[in-house]
């Protein structure tokens, strides 16, 4: 019996010398494993949050452009119709003038010594 008592101790303390630190180093490693992955994941979640920042950053950015290019362009067309207008007024008054100047024309006289400056009769 003392016999078996000795080859259990021996065999005991083998586990506890080889088995058990093995055992530890297993659960260590997994662990670190572990350790390493949630790095991982936090790195790459951190990058895609850094691109992500830089995405909405140019996005912002090419909005103030735009908006910045609209109201150009809205204050572009404002002055297109103040000149669009304006050409109108000066056609309308160009109209006018040349009416005027019809019937004045019209109404001239062609005799030079005309002394009532009555234009011709019988148009």
């Amino acid at each position: 019996m003392e016999q078996v008592s000795q080859i259990i101790t021996m065999v005991g303390g083998a586990i506890a010398t080889i088995f058990l630190p093995l055992l530890g180093a297993f659960m260590f490693y997994d662990s670190k494993k572990r350790r390493e992955a949630a790095q991982a994941e936090k790195a790459e979640a951190d990058n895609i949050t850094q691109y992500a920042a830089e995405w909405k950053k140019c996005y912002e950015e090419e909005r103030e452009v735009e908006n910045e290019l609209n109201k150009k362009i809205d204050q572009l067309y404002r002055e297109k119709e103040e000149d669009r207008e304006r050409i109108r007024d000066l056609q309308a008054r160009n109209a006018k003038l040349e009416l005027e100047n019809q019937a004045l024309n019209f109404k001239k006289c062609e005799v030079m010594g005309c002394k009532d400056r009555q234009p011709p009769s019988g148009y």
